[in-house]
């Protein structure tokens, strides 16, 4: 009787493996053959995508060959507000042990913790990965072998000052307008007739995330065109398709079939 619980033990964790074996062979086969749509958001496509990430960043230093330890996945931003915030801290979490586990299995050296994290952009279609070298901004799993103190911050990266304007869209007749605080140090602002975008416009010939604005850390406001349905212009000319252009006070925006004055307002 003794045996048993240490029988179950060793059988719960072979299926825990060749559970996993099976998924990162199912996720490396419909990578190589592009069997499924694009943006994945299941755990055994996005595996190889980081992997492959991961070994295009290799660097070599002396006797040692350094990964990169600090990996984005950037999805469209309809995709990534469909995901929940549930699933994607799940996400984050698998996909930093199983890359971790990689690392480590191939002996590589790293600068920092290992990192995978989940964004949006404005100018991203479908999913893009991004592999960097330097620090986590946090700690990203209890496990013992990522639950590591990070140095402190101070000297670590120097602050970069925060810009940040008020933008008002406003309609000619001035019976409509909607108005949103755009910073440097955040994600670009949506626009869109989803009510999950920053700037509402309901309107049908307006697509769900149509646009967004985003302002450089220079002061310099940029409207992004995401893909949309019928177009974004800029004083009559149109823009490309996810194309992004500087926007000033008092330029006319349209968007699909709605025309909208621009205001902006630099806060100090």
């Amino acid at each position: 009787m003794s045996g048993e619980p240490k029988l179950a033990e060793v059988t719960n964790r072979a299926e825990f493996f060749i559970r996993r074996f099976l998924e990162r062979v199912g996720g490396v086969i419909d990578f190589a053959l592009r069997r499924t749509p694009v943006p994945r958001t299941d755990l055994a496509a996005l595996v190889p995508h980081l992997e492959q990430a991961v070994d295009e960043k290799l660097r070599q230093e002396g006797q040692k060959i350094y990964a990169p330890n600090l990996l984005t996945l950037r999805y469209d931003y309809e995709t990534y507000t469909r995901m929940g915030a549930p699933r994607r801290e799940y996400l984050e979490r698998e996909l930093t042990t199983n890359i971790y586990e990689y690392i480590y299995n191939r002996r590589y050296e790293t600068s920092g913790t290992v990192q995978v994290k989940i964004a949006y952009d404005a100018f991203t279609e479908g999913l893009e990965v991004k592999a960097e070298f330097g620090e986590a901004k946090a700690a990203v799993l209890d496990s013992p072998q990522f639950n590591r103190e990070l140095p402190p911050a101070a000297n670590a990266r120097e602050a970069v000052a925060e810009k940040s304007c008020d933008v008002t869209l406003r309609d000619p007749l001035k019976k409509w307008q909607a108005v949103a605080k755009v910073s440097s140090n955040a994600e670009p602002t949506g626009i869109g007739r989803n009510s999950a975008n920053a700037m509402h416009i309901n309107h049908p010939s307006v697509s769900n995330f149509h646009a967004a604005f985003v302002l450089r850390g220079d002061g310099t406001l940029e409207l992004a065109d995401r893909n949309s349905a019928n177009g974004t212009s800029i004083n009559g000319v149109q823009l490309e398709s996810a194309d992004r252009r500087i926007v000033r006070h008092g330029d006319r925006l349209q968007f699909g079939d709605v025309e909208l004055l621009l205001e902006i307002k630099m806060n100090d």
